[in-house]
């Protein structure tokens, strides 16, 4: 659907914020209400919302928003292509400024965050991507005791309390898609977010970034708040991500390309591999396995399930690996779908 309020927020912006929404209608009111809100102390900017193929009340939500923002900051996209990725390359496309900062659908930015991020990029010239704080609120939940620092990519928390470069020589750290933004050079240059990942599209883009030589930035600044789901307070739910989150990594190469100091290479790490994973990935399952034994045998469940759920990200991505680089050995040619058998199965 093409934007209605185009011709009327032609002039020039300092920052395009970007935020896909899926099915989100009732948070995404408090969400563009704070944005209309912004104390941008001069920048200018522009909203981008990218309806991802919604089926509840998310046009009519935004439509309202709209109807109510006399600054016209508010532009409305439609994206029928299910997944994120496909969503946030929508709101690049249609971007008009020279930084472009994206935030999901679920956060309330601080009264500031504009302003921040303006400021953030200026003072760091040489940062082509920044990612601020992702802050979990409780309210009304109560926070359950096996849920610890070491399970905030789940909940999609980052609240680290020191800044943090990211990059070539510094390249396991993520910075979440709650709340970054990037230059817009960076994807004339290395390209948008690939829609094969509907998860862990922020690290593939970022390590695209990382052997480009590009620079990224975590500041303890920009603060977005969230309010953790209770689904998500579910150990099932960890589970489920954990195992997710290693078929992707196992995808991604991410792991083997990564050494023990946190240093990108272009080639895969050297070391003997066994049914297409690194030996050393074995022993650190191997490693959470007997933590999971002790903590069993000390009665510990909060920390057995801690190293429970690292054994579901193991396990996942050992089996991703045996299906990528083992399994196909032992498929004849003849036997493997082709790919208008894969896309009609799709």
């Amino acid at each position: 659907m093409p934007d209605a309020h185009m011709a009327e927020t032609s002039s020039p912006v300092d920052i395009s914020v970007v935020i896909p929404t899926y099915n989100r209608g009732s948070q995404l009111q408090p969400l563009l209400e704070a944005l209309l809100r912004q104390d941008a102390r001069g920048v200018r900017y522009e909203i981008i919302v990218v309806d991802n193929n919604s089926r509840d009340n998310t046009a009519s939500v935004i439509e309202a928003a709209r109807v109510a923002d006399n600054a016209r900051l508010i532009r409305y996209f439609f994206e029928p292509r299910q997944g994120v990725s496909h969503a946030r390359n929508t709101g690049v496309l249609h971007a008009r400024a020279p930084i472009i900062a994206f935030v999901d659908d679920d956060v309330s930015p601080a009264p500031d965050w504009v302003y921040s991020m303006k400021r953030a990029f200026d003072e760091y010239p040489q940062a082509d991507c920044i990612g601020g704080r992702v802050k979990a609120v409780w309210r009304d939940k109560e926070k359950p005791s096996w849920l610890t620092d070491a399970h905030a990519g789940p909940v999609a928390v980052q609240d680290r309390p020191q800044q943090q470069w990211v990059n070539r020589a510094n390249a396991s750290t993520c910075l979440l898609g709650a709340n970054f933004a990037f230059r817009r050079s960076v994807f004339d240059e290395v390209g948008l977010f690939s829609p094969e990942y509907p998860r862990n599209q922020d690290r593939e883009l970022e390590l695209r970034m990382w052997r480009a030589g590009k620079h990224g930035l975590y500041l303890p600044a920009m603060d977005v708040f969230v309010e953790i789901p209770a689904d998500r307070l579910t150990k099932r739910y960890h589970r489920r991500w954990q195992a997710t989150t290693g078929k992707y990594h196992a995808r991604l190469r991410f792991r083997d390309t990564v050494d023990q100091h946190g240093r990108l290479h272009d080639q895969e790490c050297a070391g003997r591999r066994m049914f297409g994973t690194p030996l050393f990935l074995y022993r650190e399952g191997l490693t959470h396995a007997v933590d999971w034994f002790r903590a069993l045998i000390a009665r510990d469940g909060d920390r057995r399930f801690y190293h429970e759920s690292r054994l579901w990200y193991f396990a996942s991505f050992f089996w991703t690996r045996f299906k990528t680089d083992v399994l196909p050995r032992f498929v004849p040619q003849s036997a493997r779908p082709s790919s208008n058998d894969a896309k009609t199965a799709v």
